[in-house]
């Protein structure tokens, strides 16, 4: 039984970048141009490099302690159409992370399915510096991308439940931007966290942003049409309402990575979103980390 089309799965788009102590991801691509493996080719992370064939792609990685010769894999999966992410060390455990969501472990010889168009795969390395714990981590960040994913197929008479993406109002878009943009940033934080109301605002202040009627106001108001009375988490049937008044924004995480997981939330509407309501102050995004427009047919230019 097939579970999606692997005949209309994209070509994957791989970027490299270092994170050390920090906590800032610096790129390691030449020229920040992503190494792309067409489908039914195997990507192969790997300290050696090796010769590019059409089954075959190397994507570099410079050697470091505690990393091993090839630490990731990532094939097609022909039955699902789905790409297979593959921990192929012998050690050390990866955290892979979709987009807006926190990472889950990959333990050695464990594979996990790219399930986002934009997930990352954190490759655990020795600091290049000492550090007085010696038990620390740095990381190679690994950033793969694809332009969409596997159209699903319909296998059978289940109710669908799961796939139907909720729609949020321009101050939702907003709010979810101001609050949460730490966990909507890309390449990821290794620790994000939610703004709280103060922060909002100072940020609105220090980068002269033009909101009404007044910045304090306009901070409080984005926060109750996620958390008041009618907001999107508190309203919603579809999310526990948990906890008492002491509640933070904070304490919402679950409803907002549900939103992600409904694909409500994606990295292309966030920058969107951002854009429209002047709030791009709010999360970090690489520029890099876009994939290039495909040739037109009879498009013979140069590019």
């Amino acid at each position: 039984m097939l579970f999606g089309d692997a005949n209309q799965t994209g070509p994957l788009h791989a970027w490299l970048y270092d994170v050390d102590q920090d906590g800032k991801s610096r790129s390691m691509m030449p020229g920040n141009q992503p190494l792309v493996t067409p489908p039914g080719a195997t990507l192969r992370v790997n300290a050696a490099g090796g010769q590019n064939t059409p089954s075959e792609r190397y994507l570099k990685v410079p050697p470091a302690v505690g990393m091993a010769k090839e630490p990731v894999t990532v094939g097609l999966d022909l039955r699902t159409g789905y790409w297979m992410i593959r921990n192929t060390g012998h050690t050390n455990t990866l955290r892979v992370q979709q987009y807006g969501l926190a990472a889950m472990p990959l333990y050695p010889g464990g594979s996990m399915t790219m399930s986002s168009e934009d997930v990352a795969v954190w490759i655990p390395v020795a600091p290049k510096e000492p550090r007085p714990n010696d038990k620390s981590e740095a990381f190679r960040l690994l950033i793969l991308a694809t332009e969409h994913l596997p159209q699903r197929l319909r296998s059978g008479g289940t109710l669908v439940i799961t796939n139907s993406r909720r729609m949020l109002t321009g101050n939702q878009q907003e709010a979810i931007v101001a609050y949460f943009g730490d966990h909507l940033s890309w390449p990821p934080l290794p620790a994000p966290h939610v703004r709280q109301q103060s922060e909002v605002a100072e940020i609105a202040t220090r980068e002269q942003l033009a909101k009404t009627p007044s910045i304090q106001n306009w901070a409080r108001n984005r926060i109750e049409v996620l958390t008041g009375r009618d907001g999107l988490f508190t309203a919603a049937d579809w999310y526990p309402k948990m906890g008492g008044k002491d509640r933070t924004i904070g304490d919402n995480l679950a409803a907002f990575y549900r939103l992600i997981e409904l694909r409500t939330i994606t990295r292309a509407r966030v920058r969107r979103w951002a854009q429209e309501h002047d709030v791009m102050s709010y999360v970090i995004f690489d520029p890099h980390l876009q994939i290039p427009p495909a040739p037109r047919a009879g498009d013979v230019r140069s590019r």
